[in-house]
């Protein structure tokens, strides 16, 4: 379906109510705006997201369409694929890590590697961890995908029988209780045999256990059992099952005597590896017997269904190459079934990645070494659950990443750099480490927060020859809790810092500063370009604490009236130099002008403090309003215009009302020098060294030439689409 411009844009105005342009009443030398001043849809901002600092150009429509607030509020690079900066944006090399872990995928240059020890044999995938499964030891490796969408739950869930019999030889541990004993033929009941015969040797007894060390503790299981009760009996009529806990498995009382009658139960829990019959009367209590009464069992059969799933090998995601073909291969790994995290627990997969229970830890098979003066960047999701002094991430005793006794977070890298206290839920810590034998710095971020600075002399010139240890160490101090994600560079990340956070946590869920948290869609915006829709003259800032905003924690920048303008907020742009005699500016100031020399610039020169500038102030009594100069000591006879009303000649103030914070002005000036000195422009927002716009800014149309002519056209068609009346 057809779509209009206009309904692209909003629907908003671009011509006045004659239905001409602005380049039909008068072609610009220079003009900026957010709306189309062509006719067509030009790019108008190239903007800056401040979470990655990534830049993209805008059209006019896109600004109003939401398309500009939905790039600034994504940081949808996963952290393998993000490019470093350069002058336009990030398309430069890829950040490598030294190693990468994570349940996720961290990108597309995700390594493909090779398992080893898998059980039905070793393939090549893009692994993210290999799991043992408790049950039987089965162990297999699994992709992200495959985490999530049930493929890891039904291996480590799969049926295994755990034990099964009928009885045919022996006791099957049975036999170190009391009056339990095997039997042959019961008389006239079909020919089987091979039962266990459970009778009542006195009047006390009550029940018989089954001993058994391989029964899964803490899993459920499926059970089946026959049992056969005789009508001779005088006072057994019922059996129940159940393990030594008290966990009711099988209960059966009045069954059909004389025959055998098939007992199940499914999805029970086992709290304790003992299995007891109980004897039970009509009424459901434990029987204590006469001495003579008897039951049999046979062909018991349980079925262990749930399991735990213990990791073996966290895969190294990361690549050492630009084309991305080369795995580092450094991956983290435990052949000690005991020492081995969790990822599943009891047939439910763990909420918060690897679970780590005071004794498990992972380890690499290589060891590091690094130089002096290496910068060590760290990226780990954690949760901790104990207030005592446990090891998340070690480097031997070199660098290390744990909380203490009282539950602080703390980087030591031969000092100690603290940065308060655990929460107890996930955290997104951030590190960036110098060491250095002569002294170097430890930055801590907290869920993207700068917690605490420390020096970061580790004493020696190398961290050489040290085995990566995360969830503890070989002393035994142990981690206590989650751990989602592990990410380190031997590089300094200091400039991607918050290009890493801001995707790992909006993958977490974790709240990030506003301004940079693409979460809670509160990212900052900044006007890197303002576009010339008539040329190539356009409105610079490539200094990032330099630019102006127009996404504000998310939102766009707006006045009261909803429409979108720059907030220069005493930033500035750059444009090549220019003469202007005619400028039509719509601004506003976000405070109210007060005190003497509160300059608001719109354009100036500032080669020189006292060059040409056009600003509005409240400038020194009696003037309470608007100030304008074209080269700060005006002597000659030229005239003025402002908001199309004539100003006599000379002089270079004006007081033309008071400045309202939030008010839109269009200011209109019309500059006829007696004499033609030239009178340059060449920033828009400042003047001087110091002087710049507290203010906002909607459109700006300058002419090198006089427009006398035109001002009651250009300044309607302006009115008109924003509404000023």
């Amino acid at each position: 379906m057809h779509v209009s411009l206009d309904s692209a844009l909003g629907q908003q105005r671009r011509l006045n109510q004659v239905g001409q342009t602005i380049s039909s009443i008068a072609t610009p030398t220079v003009a900026y705006s957010l709306r189309s001043l062509t006719g067509g849809d030009p790019r108008v901002v190239r903007v800056r997201r401040e979470s990655d600092n990534h830049e993209q150009d805008f059209t006019a429509s896109e600004v109003s369409s939401g398309a500009l607030t939905s790039f600034v509020n994504a940081q949808v690079t996963l952290p393998l694929d993000i490019q470093e900066l350069t002058a336009t944006g990030r398309d430069g090399n890829f950040l490598i890590p030294k190693a990468a872990y994570s349940l996720r995928s961290l990108g597309t240059r995700q390594a493909t590697v090779t398992s080893s020890g898998d059980t039905d044999g070793d393939t090549s995938g893009k692994f993210v961890c290999q799991v043992r499964r408790s049950s039987d030891d089965k162990i297999k490796s699994f992709i992200a995908d495959e985490i999530t969408d049930g493929t890891l739950l039904a291996f480590t869930n799969a049926d295994y029988a755990k034990y099964t019999s009928d009885f045919s030889s022996g006791d099957d541990s049975w036999g170190a209780f009391d009056d339990v004993t095997e039997t042959g033929n019961i008389d006239g009941i079909g020919g089987l045999d091979d039962n266990l015969r459970l009778a009542i040797g006195s009047a006390t007894s009550q029940h018989r256990a089954y001993r058994s060390s391989t029964l899964p503790v803490g899993q459920k299981i499926n059970f089946s059992a026959r049992v056969f009760i005789p009508s001779t009996n005088s006072g057994v009529d019922g059996v129940r099952i159940r393990d030594a806990n008290g966990t009711v498995i099988i209960d059966i009382t009045t069954p059909t005597q004389d025959q055998w009658v098939t007992v199940t139960a499914s999805n029970v829990s086992i709290v304790n590896a003992q299995l007891r019959v109980d004897l039970v009367d009509g009424s459901a209590t434990n029987f204590t017997g006469n001495g003579s009464d008897e039951v049999y069992l046979r062909e018991i059969t349980v079925t262990q269904v749930t399991s735990d799933g213990l990791v073996k090998t966290w895969y190294d995601q990361s690549v050492s190459d630009q084309a991305g073909n080369t795995p580092t291969g450094n991956h983290v790994t435990q052949g000690t079934a005991a020492t081995q995290p969790k990822i599943v627990n009891a047939g439910s997969l763990i909420t918060g990645g690897l679970r780590f229970d005071d004794a498990q830890k992972l380890e690499t098979a290589g060891t590091f070494s690094f130089g002096d003066a290496t910068t060590l960047s760290t990226f780990l999701v954690n949760s901790s659950d104990k207030d005592e002094t446990s090891y998340l991430f070690r480097f031997g005793t070199d660098y290390i990443l744990f909380h203490n006794s009282a539950g602080l977070r703390r980087v030591n890298a031969g000092s100690t750099a603290n940065a308060g206290t655990a929460s107890g839920s996930d955290e997104l810590w951030s590190t960036i480490s110098t060491l250095n034998s002569s002294g170097g710095t430890t930055n801590f971020f907290v869920d993207g927060t700068l917690a605490s600075s420390a020096d970061a002399s580790i004493g020696t010139n190398t961290v050489s020859s040290k085995v990566l240890n995360i969830g503890g160490t070989s002393s035994g101090t142990h981690w206590n809790g989650t751990v989602n994600e592990v990410i380190f560079y031997d590089t300094d990340q200091t400039n991607n810092r918050t290009a890493i956070d801001a995707n790992i946590g909006e993958a977490y869920n974790l709240n990030l500063p506003a301004g940079v948290d693409p979460l809670n869609n509160e990212v900052n915006g900044f006007v890197e370009t303002w576009y010339d829709q008539f040329g190539s003259n356009n409105a610079v800032q490539a200094v990032a604490g330099s630019q102006p905003r127009i996404v504000n924690e998310g939102s766009l920048t707006k006045d009261s009236n909803g429409i979108v303008e720059i907030d220069f907020n005493n930033k500035f742009f750059n444009i090549t130099a220019i003469t202007a005699k005619s400028v039509f500016a719509l601004l506003s100031a976000n405070t109210a002008a007060t005190g003497s020399n509160k300059l608001l610039p719109i354009v100036s020169n500032t080669t020189t403090a006292s060059s040409s500038y056009i600003f509005i102030s409240n400038n020194q009594s009696p003037f309470n309003g608007y100030a304008i100069s074209l080269d700060g000591n005006i002597s000659d006879s030229g005239s003025w215009y402002l908001n199309g009303t004539f100003q006599a000649s000379g002089g270079n103030l004006g007081n033309f009302g008071d400045i309202v914070s939030g008010q839109t002005m269009l200011q209109t000036i019309i500059y006829t020098p007696a004499s033609d000195p030239a009178t340059t422009v060449n920033t828009i927002g400042k003047q001087g060294a110091d002087d710049t716009l507290d203010g906002t800014f909607k459109e700006l149309i300058l002419y090198s030439t006089n427009q006398s002519s035109s001002v009651s056209a250009l300044n309607t068609n302006i009115k008109n689409h924003y509404g000023i009346s």
